[in-house]
């Protein structure tokens, strides 16, 4: 029972989803037809207003260019039809019905709604908006199904049968049109018969024969199936090669690490398959195209000869009429059955009012393939020699049209000639190319993938060998040179690689002659630097001492002591750096301590601010004792000192120059700002500004900032500049600690 239950809710869940798919797909239907009967109303009311403007003569230049293929229009002045917008929706008898209202209605070969319009001064203008086509044909190119703009399935049609109805189709206002239902088992089956029946009494055309019979020969199928089958082989070898072509290179590139990281050969090799590739689709498509063209243009030109041959015989046939009328026409349709088999195509004869009055295929029209009137291009336009592309629903074929003239070249009538552009034809010419094509270019791109690989080794195999040399390369020893036979480009590179090997050899034996030099060079310098730094303060401080003692003797008592002491600590200092250069000639070993950073900036700023005078301001922003960091007690006045008289020299010659100092104490560091609003430091020396022996300035040694920044940097700290045109900025990190137990009390 609960099984029995299951099965009827899930049946019942299926068909309510059955039903709202079917819904949504009538409400879909409906809202496109609406869509198309808005853009219906809108061209007839253009149409309107230039035939209330008395510019009938514009229609056939405003209505051609925005039709759209499943709309028919068509203009009455005074019961009589003017202008007409298609050739092949088949609307022979036109009964007006009701005025300015959509409504249904069945012509001869489709299923359309209708609505008239009364512009006034006699004009009337019909909208005809194709449904589904009502083919009797049933083959590959004519198919019983909706227009284009509508959305339904094939297995639907119009009815008006509400019981087997899936949704009512309205007009805007809500007016009922028709409905759609299903297609029974049953109805398809008779009108399959009923098409069959009707292909059996069909004749076999020219022009039109894919309408009626798409098979061809036996021999004819098996030789077109047979190379669509080698094509198959080869498009999927192709493929396959293309496959892993693709995978190995993208696997390089990713072991590379991106493209550019890639070796010169795996570059190499890579664009030029790649060029290869390309210029082959290049080809392939273009002849493609060219084959496409090339094909419908010789069907344009020998259809373009028919016609003027046609023309020529009909001309002599009748060359005493003065019009087409039913009289002189009574055996038109056998006499162009027979021009039909000597040109090997269909000819329509239209009079000058545009209606068929012969054929050599009348059965086209007595089915409601086509319309009795011509197509409205030619028949309106001042030039009738047109070949134009036409179509009957989605089937396209080409037309050419003239005009029919009598022996004194007075038009009597239009001559079409028809002609079916098959698709088979060119599928056939575009098989055979690709027949040829594909294994021609399958062997040129295994071809070009074996001759790069072997050319990018060829290039890359000596910069290979030089990279490893360069890699070995050492300048106290022999190196190797490399062997190179060719004189191109990489034959030049290696030579000059083996020169540069030689000179090389001869540098380092200069090089060792002169390296102890250089290095005892070196070394004097810093030590001069250095024996030079402590000079300078103990200078200062004797000239204060002596200032003083001119001007405010009470004072220099005061001062005098701890001048005394700072010369006896420089003292000491230089005496350190004569012993330790005696016994290593080399600086002085740092002996990090705690030290009071404060106190050693106050006492170095003071110094510079009695010598500068009023020349350059010194502002200072700070505690003056009581902070202390990681760094020697005796060095780090020539840190300080070497930054304030670097700022000091970079404000020569300036008015206003200002030399802010700032000491911050930070959670675990001790930051110092020393900034001078001087020219800044140009870009081209930003990078040397550390480096030993480097000097902007006519005196000096250039070891300052050198020696300053190893004495930070051994400490544990770091330095750093910012420099732009309004001044530079050099800030000095040292790790922070607390003050040592012999210092707080």
């Amino acid at each position: 029972m609960r099984l029995k239950s299951c099965f009827i809710s899930v049946l019942l869940l299926f068909c309510s989803i059955s039903l709202m798919g079917e819904s949504r797909s009538v409400e879909r239907f409906n809202n496109r037809l609406l869509s198309a009967m808005h853009t219906s109303e809108t061209v007839v009311s253009d149409m309107s207003s230039l035939l209330l403007r008395g510019q009938a003569n514009r229609l056939p230049e405003y209505t051609f260019a925005d039709a759209d293929k499943d709309i028919l229009y068509m203009v009455f002045y005074k019961g009589d039809l003017i202008y007409w917008s298609d050739n092949w929706l088949v609307v022979n008898e036109i009964n007006y019905g009701t005025y300015d209202e959509w409504h249904y209605y069945h012509f001869g070969n489709a299923h359309c709604v209708v609505r008239c319009v009364n512009v006034g001064k006699g004009y009337v203008i019909l909208s005809v908006i194709a449904i589904k086509y009502d083919f009797r044909i049933e083959n590959r190119y004519l198919v019983n199904n909706f227009a284009d703009f509508l959305d339904a399935s094939d297995n639907l049609d119009i009815c008006f049968d509400e019981q087997n109805s899936i949704g009512k189709i309205h007009d805007p206002d809500g007016k009922y049109l028709f409905s759609l239902c299903k297609l029974s088992k049953d109805d398809m089956q008779n009108k399959s018969d009923i098409a069959n029946a009707i292909d059996r009494q069909l004749l076999r055309t020219f022009s039109y024969t894919p309408l009626f019979n798409t098979d061809t020969g036996t021999s004819e199928q098996e030789r077109r199936y047979m190379s669509q089958n080698r094509i198959r082989v080869y498009g999927l070898l192709f493929g396959l090669m293309f496959l892993i072509y693709i995978l190995w290179m993208a696997y390089i590139i990713y072991r590379a690490k991106g493209f550019k990281n890639l070796r010169i050969g795996y570059k190499f090799q890579s664009l030029f398959s790649l060029i290869v590739l390309i210029g082959f689709f290049i080809v392939l498509l273009v002849s493609i195209d060219f084959i496409r063209k090339n094909y419908e243009l010789r069907q344009k030109t020998g259809l373009q000869q028919k016609t003027q041959y046609i023309q020529k015989a009909l001309q002599d046939t009748y060359f005493w009429s003065r019009d087409l009328n039913r009289y002189n026409t009574a055996s038109l349709n056998i006499y162009l059955k027979d021009l039909s088999y000597t040109y090997k195509t269909d000819i329509h004869v239209y009079d000058l009012s545009g209606r068929l009055v012969g054929s050599s295929q009348p059965i086209i029209f007595d089915l409601g393939l086509l319309s009795l009137r011509m197509s409205p291009k030619p028949y309106f336009s001042e030039n009738t020699n047109i070949t134009q592309y036409e179509h009957i629903g989605s089937l396209e074929y080409l037309s050419a049209y003239t005009d029919f003239v009598n022996g004194d070249y007075t038009p009597i009538g239009y001559i079409a000639v028809p002609f079916f552009v098959s698709s088979d034809i060119i599928n056939a010419e575009i098989d055979n190319l690709l027949g040829i094509l594909l294994p021609i270019y399958l062997s040129i791109m295994l071809l070009s993938i074996i001759l790069t690989s072997f050319i990018s080794k060829q290039i890359s195999s000596p910069i290979i060998t030089m990279g490893e040399k360069l890699r070995k390369l050492q300048i106290d020893q022999h190196n190797e040179k490399i062997s190179y036979k060719p004189h191109d480009e990489i034959g030049l590179l290696v030579t000059q690689y083996n020169q540069m090997v030689d000179e090389l050899e001869r540098s380092a034996i200069m090089l060792a002659r002169s390296e102890r030099e250089n290095a005892w060079k070196t070394m004097a310098q810093q030590v001069a630097h250095e024996i030079k730094n402590p000079l300078t303060p103990m200078k200062l401080t004797i000239q204060q001492l002596q200032r003083m003692k001119s001007i405010n003797p009470e004072l220099f008592e005061k001062t005098f002591t701890r001048s005394t002491e700072l010369l006896i600590e420089q003292i000491d200092n230089l005496t350190l750096i004569a012993n330790e250069f005696s016994y290593f000639a080399k600086m002085p070993e740092m002996r990090v301590e705690e030290v009071d950073m404060a106190e050693k900036l106050y006492t170095s700023i003071s110094l510079y601010k009695s010598e500068v005078g009023d020349q350059v301001r010194i502002v200072y922003k700070g505690l003056q004792s009581g902070v202390w960091a990681m760094s020697d007690s005796k060095q780090i006045i020539q840190v300080f000192s070497n930054l304030l008289k670097n700022a000091i020299q970079a404000l020569h010659n300036k008015h206003d120059g200002l030399i802010e100092v700032s000491l911050e104490e930070l959670p675990e560091t001790v930051m110092i700002k020393i900034h001078d609003n001087g020219p800044g430091i140009p870009e081209d020396i930003r990078e040397k500004v550390f480096n030993p022996n480097f000097t902007t300035k006519s005196t000096g040694m250039g070891m300052g900032l050198a020696i300053t920044k190893k004495i930070v940097e051994e400490s544990g700290g770091t330095i750093r500049f910012e420099t732009s045109s309004q001044g530079t900025t050099f800030f000095v990190e040292f790790i922070g600690c607390p003050a040592p137990d012999n210092k707080e009390a």
